[in-house]
């Protein structure tokens, strides 16, 4: 068994993350489900869909629950369900889902220290020098 990966977001950006790490990838090594959440949603209404998916859908390994942006209603409606055994990931990105789906026999809370690592290693500045060569500086 492994850890279940629950991913919460606006519209269909999760699953559209999903689907393109599973491209990339091959398949998908590890239970995971998508809830999109709408602009115009009912929030009590999400809230127990969420709760019902998590009741069925959490493993003996834990459950990464992962949301793609902070303090918005995805990531709002994920602290509200009461999840035993369970972490709450924030920032959800591309690299982020892979590390996560290449390192998928960790433990849950290696698993989502692997989560935030990818999500951070993924985002970078390259390029510089040509950005530099075309600054000008102002005193």
């Amino acid at each position: 068994m492994s850890v279940s990966v629950l991913i919460i977001t606006h519209d269909h950006i999760g699953q559209v993350i999903l689907d393109t790490a599973i491209k990339i990838i091959g398949s998908c090594p590890m239970p995971i489900h998508t809830v999109s959440i709408e602009m115009d949603c009912n929030y009590k209404k999400k809230l127990s869909e969420i709760t019902s998916i998590t009741s069925k859908f959490n493993s003996n390994d834990g459950l990464l629950i992962l949301t793609d942006l902070y303090g918005a209603t995805p990531s709002n409606i994920a602290t509200s369900v009461d999840i035993e055994n369970s972490i709450i990931v924030a920032g959800l990105n591309l690299p982020m889902l892979i590390r996560i789906m290449n390192y998928h026999t960790l433990p849950l809370y290696e698993l989502s220290d692997k989560a935030t690592g990818g999500g951070k290693d993924g985002v970078l500045i390259y390029n510089t020098d040509k950005y530099n060569k075309n600054a000008t500086l102002k005193d």
